[in-house]
């Protein structure tokens, strides 16, 4: 096998691998309540949204995406002015996140990046 047949295993195997990756869950911070993206926009991020709420005042979208870049894509089509970006370290969805008060769940927000965030 020659090395330029090597690489071009390698590189389908992470393409192959990478394109049927789990998406994350994240949350966004708002000053106040946003209203739903549309689902055109929804379709070409591949974005699903799972619930808004409100947590000690603050108000949080709850979506599952690829990853960071498609959240900051989220909130730059949707005009949303956010606070900051969480990624949510269980499925807030599952069972044991969902049997929680909407404020214990806070506790699973992990801090992320975000370029079109205000704080």
């Amino acid at each position: 096998m020659t090395p330029l047949n090597m690489t071009q295993i390698a590189v389908a195997a992470v393409l192959a691998t990478s394109c049927g990756a789990a998406a994350d869950q994240f949350a966004i911070r708002t000053a106040a309540p946003v209203k739903a993206a549309s689902p055109q926009l929804l379709d070409a991020l591949h974005i699903r949204e799972i619930e808004t709420v409100t947590i000690n005042g603050a108000h949080f979208i709850v979506l599952e995406a690829k990853n960071e870049g498609y959240a900051e894509a989220y909130i730059f089509a949707n005009g949303i002015v956010a606070e900051a970006l969480y990624r949510i370290g269980a499925d807030w969805t599952g069972t044991g996140m969902s049997a929680l008060p909407i404020e214990q769940r806070e506790g699973f927000f992990a801090p992320t990046l975000c370029e079109f965030c205000t704080g």
